[in-house]
């Protein structure tokens, strides 16, 4: 299970801790990560958990957060983040491109 980017800048311990103890109280109303394992039955593997993306500047935290969503569409986001212009989605969607024909290459 990967872990997204988050608006507050809690440490990730505490953030693992927050999901984990939403999803033992069932919090499912205002928890995806919860949601998403009491329906499915997925439940994370907490010593497994990669944070994706981490930057300390709120608006640049936001847009990060925004792409990451769009770029991975069937993820258990329950919005699309801030708006951003198709613009910087067609940008980074490229550089994913050439970053994964490189890695392919070595």
């Amino acid at each position: 299970m990967r872990q997204g980017l988050h608006q507050r800048d809690w440490n990730n311990k505490d953030r693992v801790k927050k999901h984990d103890r939403n999803i033992r109280h069932a919090r499912t109303q205002t928890s995806a990560v919860s949601e998403h394992a009491h329906n499915s039955g997925h439940y994370p593997l907490w010593d497994e958990v990669k944070f994706i993306d981490r930057d300390p500047h709120w608006y640049t935290h936001r847009v990060k957060e925004a792409i990451h969503i769009r770029l991975h569409p069937n993820s258990i986001n329950r919005n699309r983040g801030i708006e951003i212009t198709e613009a910087w989605m067609q940008h980074d969607q490229e550089t994913q491109q050439q970053e994964s024909c490189e890695r392919a290459d070595r």
